[in-house]
């Protein structure tokens, strides 16, 4: 109900900016308007065809169109307001306004698509606990998430250049908070020299996102879904990564990795068990957890003493703004956490903004992230 409210104002805008231009005297003005709808109309009946369709792979095409959509149609949103009070008063000046508005919203969703979904970027974050290992201080973890490797379409050679900014942070560990794919497990055929060149000095651990499953696709048999979860979870460990399914590990001395599968608010699946994952945990040990959406945080994890847990999933909805001390996204609406450190009483909670890109094909203004999480004891 909530996407067809913001679809059928993304539609009634555009009606009214292409009137804008349509009734403008320019020949050049009237022909931008049209071209702009046309364009704006053929992504969308697209789109309509692509969900209808649910292909197991086939992204380029979807992911084209949508981007078309976002490129035509979202900037004219910007035209609603001075769009509006141009056609109650009649100044001229109110609709270049608009269009200005509208045009660097369009820049800006272009130069997000070209060159946004593929400029990674380090957070570095440093966190203190008292009761963490004396002999790990400065214990150094990076973190990545939401891959979707189906989005990259073969560009081997920007995901690598990411590939070495990871490598060059010597990370003790590296962990992997879900999404490797898109959909299905063959969409990894190929990238494996790629991520298997991912360092980590002592290991590297993996857990499930909500996509990883197969849920979004139709399947001819259940036998199917089953085998390409299996082999998803084997191209995990042909990577060198070690999948943790509702499973602790002791990573050295007094600490302990936990992870989960996907556990989210609906109508995502809640698969997690973390009282299963932490019953041979010791009370007193440092927890870190890896859940792959951020809403079991406030829903469950709360309500342990897990010290540090690692989320990724919104994306950011790779669109928003983190610039002059503002940090929003319209994705703020669903998760109060989606982006970066957050901390309620003892316990930590980072949410990683997503390595890779879904549905839309870039980034504005939230970019992929490649997070190192140093640790000390303070």
């Amino acid at each position: 109900m909530r996407f067809l409210i913001i679809l059928g104002l993304i539609v009634f805008t555009q009606v009214i900016f292409t009137r804008s231009f349509v009734n403008d005297s320019s020949l050049v003005f009237q022909t931008i308007g049209w071209i702009q709808l046309l364009i704006f109309l053929i992504s969308l009946a697209y789109l309509s065809y692509f969900f209808s369709q649910r292909k197991h792979n086939n992204f380029k095409k979807g992911f084209s169109a949508f981007g078309a959509f976002i490129l035509f149609g979202v900037p004219g949103m910007m035209y609603l307001v001075p769009g509006l009070l141009f056609q109650v008063s009649g100044i001229e000046n109110l609709k270049t306004i608009g269009w200005v508005l509208s045009g660097m919203l369009f820049l800006g969703i272009l130069v997000g698509i070209f060159y946004g979904r593929w400029n990674w970027k380090i957070h570095r974050i440093q966190l203190s606990f008292p009761h963490f290992p004396e002999e790990l201080n400065a214990l150094k973890i990076v973190q990545i998430s939401d891959i979707h490797v189906g989005s990259f379409f073969n560009n081997h050679s920007k995901v690598n250049k990411a590939i070495d900014m990871i490598n060059s942070l010597e990370a003790d560990f590296v962990f992997f908070t879900g999404d490797l794919v898109n959909n299905t497990a063959s969409e990894m055929d190929g990238w494996e020299p790629v991520f298997s060149r991912i360092a980590a000095k002592k290991g590297k651990y993996s857990i499930l996102g909500n996509h990883d499953y197969g849920d979004y696709v139709r399947w001819e048999e259940d036998h199917h879904k089953v085998e390409n979860l299996k082999r998803l979870i084997d191209k995990h460990r042909e990577i060198g990564f070690t999948p943790l399914l509702n499973e602790s590990v002791q990573l050295e001395n007094d600490i302990w990795l936990l992870g989960v599968e996907n556990w989210g608010k609906a109508p995502f699946r809640q698969s997690g068990k973390l009282t299963h994952t932490l019953a041979e945990v010791p009370d007193a040990a440092f927890k870190i957890l890896l859940s792959h959406d951020p809403s079991h945080f406030d829903l469950e994890v709360l309500e342990t003493n897990i010290d540090l847990t690692l989320s990724g999933h919104t994306h950011g909805m790779q669109f928003g703004i983190e610039r002059f001390g503002i940090k929003w996204s319209p994705v703020s609406f669903r998760y109060k956490k989606w982006a970066g450190l957050y901390q309620e009483g003892k316990q930590f909670l980072y949410v990683n903004r997503g390595f890779g890109y879904l549905g839309f094909p870039g980034r504005v203004g939230i970019y992929p992230e490649i997070t190192e999480i140093t640790i000390t004891k303070g």
